[in-house]
């Protein structure tokens, strides 16, 4: 494990390993992943030209897009700043610092609060876990004075081509992404579910995609073969249009999920029960 000293906390990083397996956290960018080393290979983007294309982050207290920002919960209604045109995007932790509470050779624990454009008081804590073949992430929701609707995710942006450490010329084949949704939620002109659901997609695009049957598969041809797990996700995001990268989303709810809609009312956190999802990522 390593902490570099950084003058802009930005680029400080920590640093787990676990055999040939490493990952490096961000914890002033949003204690993202901000790198995935898999047996010599680099998985995901490193940098991007905005916090929300780059490493693996965390979505919360809602995952996409909240319309016009708006919640509308418990028979009253506030409005969070937009980040994206009219609507906001990502929750409000994705790229702000986290405080690191533990850290050791293979794991790390880190901690932020919602911030004042939430109108709930609340945090989200977040443990990584590496082990040779796999990556465990935890998030939890702590709603800290009264019940707060909340949903969960992460971001992953995985390399669309996977380069080795030792020699960057040295790269695979276009990435592929296997998932077998059941359906898929309709979108409006605004990435925004319309309650409908339809087929699903032959090869996703930018799809949010329910009852997903087995974990999602990010196969680099010539390269390494992720498996992906979360068994609390409601539904999966894959957006495959990016051309440095794809994202495969795990999520405990939908888009604009905090105002209810196609799976009903979200789910709650209440003082002492923290709202928890888990993702692993797999390899080997």
């Amino acid at each position: 494990m390593t902490e570099p000293a950084a003058s802009d906390p930005r680029t400080a990083r920590l640093r787990l390993q676990a055999g040939r397996a490493a990952v490096e956290i961000a914890p002033g960018v949003g204690g993202r992943v901000s790198a995935l080393e898999v047996g010599g290979w680099d998985l995901l983007r490193r940098h991007g030209w905005t916090d929300g294309e780059w490493g693996a982050f965390v979505m919360a207290p809602w995952a996409g897009r909240l319309r016009l920002g708006r919640v509308a919960w418990g028979g009253r209604t506030w409005q969070v700043p937009p980040n994206e045109g009219p609507h906001a995007l990502h929750g409000t932790v994705m790229a702000v610092p986290f405080n690191v509470l533990e850290v050791g050779p293979t794991s790390a624990r880190l901690e932020a609060p919602l911030g004042a454009d939430w109108p709930f008081a609340g945090r989200v804590v977040q443990r990584v876990e590496l082990s040779e073949r796999r990556l465990r992430l935890r998030l939890e929701l702590h709603a800290d004075r009264e019940p707060m609707p909340g949903i969960l995710g992460w971001h992953p942006w995985f390399h669309r081509r996977a380069s080795r450490l030792d020699d960057a010329a040295v790269q695979t084949g276009d990435v592929a992404v296997v998932v077998h949704p059941a359906y898929r939620a309709e979108l409006d002109a605004h990435g925004l579910p319309t309650g409908a659901v339809g087929a699903p997609p032959a090869a996703p695009v930018d799809d949010v995609l329910l009852n997903v049957i087995a974990p999602p598969v990010v196969r680099w041809p010539g390269g390494p073969t992720l498996s992906l797990h979360s068994p609390e996700a409601q539904a999966w995001i894959v957006y495959t249009a990016h051309p440095d990268g794809v994202c495969v989303e795990p999520v405990t709810g939908l888009p604009d999920g905090l105002n209810g809609g196609l799976l009903g009312d979200p789910p709650v956190a209440r003082p002492g029960k923290p709202l928890i999802a888990t993702f692993e990522i797999a390899w080997g």
